[in-house]
């Protein structure tokens, strides 16, 4: 299902921005970095740095950019956190510090010029947020799409350069051979003979992109003899083995991994067909790559043999491990390609000579790559060894990243690298953006299983993935890091075919750094237990005498009594799952957090129609209501 575009992707539509500007501010930091950010956020640990390329210290930001508005609005800005900022919009200073509201401001429909200045504590964590609030809304923090900026911005493309320069240095991997602080391994090669060809080996060796185009392995063997080289290394690493005709695929097996491929998103980041494109990794010849019973040992387990892979788990048990690969094998169009000959021996010698161990561990040799010169002796991204086949701009980033300094580890710009690089755009909405699994559902509808039964006198509603829109402020941290590493059994949504997939070895970065994006910190600051009179009026709010979330919310072990267009999350760990100030606003105005929900709106002008309970006071109830979650939770 499509999301309704939120207000703050219909802001920008009704403002007619310009083809120049793009999502987000500049963020400049210190005296001489900027980045995109996707809000007026920022969060800093003490004694830590505010960029990859400033030094820790008192934290100097400032974002400009526009704030754009679809209509005429009067509105309430406030800046919160730590130290002294300002915002000014269209010149005139609103706030000119933490923790006071602005005047209610009217500010006409379209672009206006923003930009708030801040100087972060001389000790202690820099934290900043932008809040606003109209007189249809109440505070909230100031979403993603009210903001954009100039792409043309000097600084800006400067080190936008510098920063793609480094991200290519280290997933090429270069300090591997050149020295300096290694990047993510490559995969493991030790009895890689009992998984992969030795028919896909020789040719992926030979030219790994004219096999993926998004390949990072460069091609070592160039000239007349570079294919026969390669075939001499894939001999030595996976030994031709007698031939094993496979079973007769299942068909019942196709179908339902083909219902596994649908429901799980995967032509997000994969093609059904032999050719794949610069964002998409092709699957038709994937039957050719893998020995029988290896693809599916893979797709169970992708970090087994390749701990950096950003190919995640989805938790497939063997049946479905087995289906998925008996679909995958059934894309085949064309014959398994011959084994060329070759020579193990050679193939030896050329694995040690040509630095492959350098990138894939392995125990069966040792890299006698003579050691070439240093990172930091480098001029240029070309490479006399390997043909890494850069793209248009790509040698030039790396030649201005080379003249810099190492940049820092920042979990806020770590994080937002790996949203893009591990694709959670594939099953994820953002910001307005549909997901590319909606982009590319077309291909795939064919295998989509068929509906379940609807139940006399209840309408079918489809099951929607949450967007994230709200990445790293909707989440309690300990919660998420938990998500990310694949430890919550149940999952949330059970109807939901779809599995958010387990990247365990990020999961500890990308939490921190989803938080620190949103301006917050990676730990829930200890707070009181609810009072046992607060979750009693709680769990009355939720119950049948009040606002029946039972109805279509499980609660622990009971399930949902009465759903009818959908189900929703059960509540038994909400408590532990959702931030109090979230929680707030959700519950407070629903459809304004996602847009087309069925959850239904129970507050106006801060009163709900429960007059029984704090007097209908809706922030005192819904206070209630999350102690009552939390209670549960604990």
């Amino acid at each position: 299902m499509t999301r309704t575009i939120p207000l703050f992707a219909a802001v920008q539509l009704a403002a007619g921005i310009a083809a120049a500007a793009e999502p987000g501010l500049i963020l400049r930091l210190g005296e001489g970095d900027a980045r995109v950010a996707r809000q007026v956020a920022l969060y800093v640990p003490a004694g830590q740095a505010a960029s990859a390329f400033t030094d820790p210290g008192q934290v100097a930001a400032v974002w400009e950019g526009k704030l754009n508005l679809a209509a005429r609005s009067r509105l309430i800005f406030t800046l919160e956190g730590t130290g002294q900022a300002k915002l000014s919009v269209d010149g005139e200073t609103l706030c000119d510090s933490i923790g006071t509201p602005s005047e209610r401001k009217r500010l006409r429909s379209g672009e206006h010029d923003i930009k708030i200045e801040y100087t972060g504590p001389a000790e202690g964590a820099a934290q900043l947020r932008l809040f606003w609030e109209g007189r249809d809304f109440g505070k909230e923090p100031v979403p993603a799409g009210a903001f954009t900026h100039d792409t043309a911005d000097p600084l800006l493309t400067k080190q936008g350069q510098l920063r793609h320069g480094h991200h290519l240095i280290s997933e090429r991997r270069c300090a591997a051979c050149h020295g300096g602080e290694a990047a993510a391994d490559g995969p493991h090669l030790d009895g890689v003979g009992d998984r992969l060809e030795t028919a896909w080996l020789a040719a992926w060796i030979a030219d790994p992109k004219a096999h993926r185009a998004s390949a990072r392995m460069p091609k070592l063997f160039g000239g007349d003899d570079g294919a026969q080289k390669a075939a001499d290394i894939a001999h030595f690493l996976s030994p031709p083995r007698e031939a094993v005709t496979p079973a007769a695929a299942d068909p019942e097996a196709v179908k339902a991994g083909g219902h596994l491929f649908h429901d799980q998103g995967c032509i997000g980041c994969h093609t059904l067909g032999d050719k794949g494109d610069a964002d998409r990794i092709a699957l038709a010849g994937v039957g050719h790559k893998f020995r029988p019973g290896a693809l599916a040992a893979f797709l169970r387990d992708p970090t087994q043999h390749h701990p950096a892979t950003r190919m995640p788990s989805f938790g497939l048990d063997e049946a479905e491990g087995a289906a998925l690969a008996a679909f995958l094998r059934s894309l085949a169009k064309a014959e398994k390609p011959p084994t060329p000959d070759g020579d193990p021996k050679r193939g030896e010698l050329l694995f040690e000579q040509s630095g492959c161990i350098n990138c894939h561990p392995t125990g069966t040799a040792k890299s006698a790559l003579p050691a070439p010169k240093a990172l930091g002796e480098l001029a240029s991204g070309a490479c006399e060894a390997a043909d890494f086949a850069f793209g248009e701009g790509e040698l030039e980033a790396i030649a201005a990243a080379l003249r810099s300094q190492a940049p820092r580890h920042v979990p806020a710009e770590y994080a937002s690298h790996q949203y893009t690089a591990l694709r959670c755009s594939a099953c994820h909405g953002r910001d307005g953006a549909p997901a590319y699994r909606e982009t590319f559902a077309g291909e795939v509808a064919h295998l989509a299983p068929p509906p379940p039964p609807v139940e006399e006198g209840k309408a079918a509603k489809e099951a929607e993935i949450p967007h994230l829109d709200h990445l790293g402020f909707k989440l309690l941290p300990e919660w998420r890091a938990r998500l990310f590493g694949g430890e919550i059994d149940p999952k949330v949504r059970h109807w939901l075919p779809a599995r958010m997939p387990a990247f365990p070895g990020r999961a500890a970065g990308l939490n921190t750094g989803f938080s620190h994006l949103a301006g917050l910190p990676d730990k829930t600051p200890a707070t009181p237990a609810p009072e046992p009179a607060e979750v009693e009026a709680g769990s009355a709010l939720a119950g049948i005498t009040g606002f029946s979330c039972g109805t279509c919310h499980g609660i622990g072990d009971k399930p949902a009594f009465a759903v009818f267009e959908g189900e929703g999350p059960n509540f038994r760990d909400a408590g532990a799952r959702l931030r109090g100030e979230y929680f707030h606003l959700w519950m407070n105005d629903p459809a304004r957090l996602w847009p087309g929900t069925i959850m239904p709106k129970y507050a106006t002008d801060g009163k709900t129609p429960l007059t029984q309970h704090y007097d209908g006071d809706a922030t005192q109830q819904f206070d209630a209501i999350h102690g009552y979650l939390r209670s549960l939770a604990e």
